[in-house]
């Protein structure tokens, strides 16, 4: 029989870790319902689900700059952590003024080289949508305001390395949710004008503001309150600790860059080789399918730094125990996610009303079983990327990478854009099975190491 004092002592030994991953839970559970709220108000903003298709498309592939920060923000995250730990404060506003230097550089250059390289584009080509629906000059003009968005959003998301080193993952969600409702507010309250080459460039110019605003307000805060004494400063600048960023954070950029074609990607190959109202669709079906993955990503995102905490600390049978419950917990939610598909009719009717879309049971299936790659993949890196052990996280989103590209070049004229789905849950399988059985074998020797010399 369980007994509460059991209970209280797994919650005190383990208190920052569940008080952030319930934290985490209410505030992006909220979010979600918001999230969901805000699609039919896109489906009333837009009325061509072709321009619609396009202003998520434009979002997805704009989002992509957010990836080439060479893994600064990874790499500040698990030195950090680690820092703060071992209270080496000194250290640590080292790390941070590095950092933010660092970041600033590389958003000074991607921004000179975006600008330039944008007037040169034929945005059109690029998100397959024809002069009719959007003007050119229009959606150049759209590109630029969410382009500004995105690059001052690339340098200001710093602060959620830092809060997440700070033990706050909980923060984050809630900066999220802010912009989430942000954005909601503003198509709640605004009435579109009917035209759309006006009502597309000002939700452009929304969808920028609202994503950079509280992280700038988030990082005052910081800094005036929780960080005084790591307060960024130029005189604290070291090219050791840069390049102890760096050389961290370069494998994770590489990471980010393959898990970006693996998953953020999906938009484009979409609209390029079929057609941008297919996005729509893909967009319903996603957002259904990945409740549960959003659910389970909440619970893991204090699990990487506090896998790196427990690593510094050399609490490897800690780790060992938490890697258990986290398949237990996966396994739950592929259960849910299966469960989805017999209710997917009334959910869609209720969800979008008369705009709802007709299920595709084909289809269905596809996404539950890409929800399910995505939980299990979601586990497995949360715990490598805390142990910063990433060889074979490497070569196996490489392979996903490389089998998804050649595969939508390949059969995209024959089969149905929901050979996106496919290819990336092919590409990924073999990842699945091999991380578990690598990462399994190295805490077991860590475990036993440490236990030798005990």
């Amino acid at each position: 029989m369980i007994e509460f004092s059991d209970i209280k002592g797994k919650y005190i030994g383990n208190k920052n870790l569940i008080n952030n991953v319930l934290g985490s839970f209410l505030v992006r559970g909220f979010g979600f319902l918001v999230s969901f709220a805000l699609f039919p108000l896109y489906l009333n903003y837009f009325d061509d689900n072709t321009v619609l298709g396009c202003w998520f498309t434009m979002c997805s592939v704009l989002s992509w700059i957010q990836v080439f920060d060479l893994g600064i923000g990874n790499g500040l995250r698990n030195h950090l952590t680690a820092d703060l730990s071992l209270k080496n404060y000194e250290s640590a506003r080292q790390y941070i003024s590095s950092s933010y230097i660092l970041m600033g550089g590389v958003t000074v250059f991607i921004s000179f080289l975006a600008f330039i390289i944008s007037r040169y584009i034929d945005w059109n080509s690029v998100f397959n949508i024809s002069e009719q629906s959007i003007s050119p000059e229009s959606l150049r003009k759209g590109v630029v305001i969410a382009l500004c968005g995105v690059l001052c959003f690339f340098f200001l998301k710093l602060i959620i390395s830092i809060l997440y080193a700070l033990q706050k993952s909980a923060l984050p969600n809630f900066l999220n949710l802010l912009s989430t409702v942000l954005l909601l507010i503003f198509l709640w309250v605004y009435d579109p004008t009917g035209d759309v080459e006006r009502d597309f460039v000002t939700i452009s110019w929304v969808q920028a503001v609202t994503g950079c605003l509280p992280l700038l307000v988030a990082t005052i805060i910081v800094f005036a309150k929780d960080l005084k004494e790591c307060l960024p400063s130029f005189k604290y600048f070291r090219w050791n600790k840069a390049t102890g960023v760096l050389s961290l954070g370069i494998l994770f950029l590489v990471l980010q860059l393959l898990y970006m074609i693996i998953t953020v990607t999906n938009e484009f190959f979409i609209s390029y080789f079929f057609d941008p109202s297919f996005v729509v669709e893909y967009q319903i079906y996603i957002k259904i399918f990945s409740i549960a993955g959003t659910f389970v990503s909440l619970a893991l995102i204090p699990v990487w730094s506090a896998v790196t905490k427990a690593f510094v600390e050399k609490r490897y049978d800690w780790i060992i125990k938490l890697v258990r419950f986290l398949y237990f917990v996966a396994g739950i939610a592929v259960l849910f996610q299966l469960a989805i598909i017999p209710f997917l009719d009334p959910i869609l009717e209720f969800w979008l009303g008369e705009k709802a879309i007709e299920v595709n049971l084909s289809a269905a299936l596809l996404f539950a079983l890409l929800g399910c790659v995505m939980i299990w993949v979601s586990v497995l890196t949360s715990v490598v990327n805390g142990l910063g052990t990433l060889k074979c996280q490497l070569y196996g989103f490489l392979w996903a990478v490389l089998f998804k590209v050649v595969a939508i070049v390949l059969f995209s004229s024959w089969i149905p854009w929901t050979i996106v789905i496919t290819a990336t849950i092919v590409g990924l399988l073999p990842y699945c099975v091999w991380q578990p059985m690598v990462m399994n074998r190295q805490l077991k020797m860590l475990n036993k190491e440490a236990f030798q010399n005990g």
